[in-house]
């Protein structure tokens, strides 16, 4: 039962990112395996659903420098700001496979259970993620993800309340704004590498106005490779925007500390 499924997940997600959402329907994925459509609707009840399923698997790559970062002894503000980074890259270039993913449904419901059912047929892409981090990929919403960081930032005083509040809110409205302005046509290399550097420089800019006096971030390297040639795949030229959350001295100067990251 579960192999079945897997290929019509898989047919599914060949065609999403071939084709886009346009490109999906419960009869194309049943000509792709060779099956009749009556043994689709066996596993999904709609083509909505198979979609919402099979978008999940675009988040592997994202999963797994998560996977990475969870090993690396970095604080909330800055594995938030390396997150986000990191799904910005691999989301805008299918921005309308995650736009459709993260915000077809206002409640949220349909991305959750798609993570449920697709992490059910393929638990090993959860393989190496350590507490918290596993619940957050597995169960939560890049909103609740983001919040839960924020949080955490705010024990340990780096950010009020308000302003975790509020970069909450912005960080959600920012990355879905970038999202929709790409969704609308399947952008270039160049593209969405230049709109994940715009994204994280926009980001780090409200992060720093929101630090609690004493902090600062540190960029440590904003450069992407955004006219990167050649046909090797997207995860294998990209270089990480990395930054570091740091205590200012009292003179003011800021530490010249690299941190690692993915």
């Amino acid at each position: 039962m579960a192999g079945a499924k897997r290929k019509y997940i898989e047919a599914a997600y060949n065609l999403l990112a071939r084709d886009g959402l346009e490109g999906v329907s419960i009869r194309k994925v049943a000509d792709e395996i060779g099956c009749s459509s009556t043994a689709l609707y066996r596993h999904f009840p709609d083509v909505d659903k198979l979609i919402a399923v099979a978008s999940v698997r675009f988040l592997r790559d994202y999963i797994s420098n998560a996977r990475i970062l969870s090993k690396v002894d970095l604080n909330p503000m800055e594995l938030n700001l390396q997150l986000w980074e990191c799904l910005a890259y691999y989301s805008f270039r299918d921005a309308d496979v995650f736009e459709n993913m993260f915000f077809s449904d206002a409640s949220g419901k349909m991305y959750s259970e798609a993570l449920a059912e697709y992490f059910s047929v393929y638990p090993e892409d959860l393989d190496g993620l350590r507490d918290f981090m596993l619940d957050m990929v597995r169960n939560a919403t890049i909103v609740e993800r983001d919040s839960i960081l924020l949080g955490r930032a705010v024990e340990m005083g780096m950010l009020s309340e308000k302003s975790a509040d509020y970069l909450c809110r912005l960080d959600s409205y920012l990355y879905r704004g970038m999202l929709t302005s790409l969704s609308s046509c399947k952008p270039s290399d160049r593209e969405f590498r230049e709109s994940t550097l715009e994204f994280m420089q926009l980001m780090i800019r409200s992060y720093t106005t929101q630090l609690e006096e004493g902090y600062s971030i540190l960029v440590v390297n904003s450069d992407f490779d955004v006219a990167a040639a050649g046909n090797a795949p997207a995860s294998q030229l990209r270089k990480s925007f990395r930054v570091e959350v740091t205590v200012v001295p009292c003179g003011g100067a800021i530490p010249s500390k690299g941190k690692a990251t993915a």
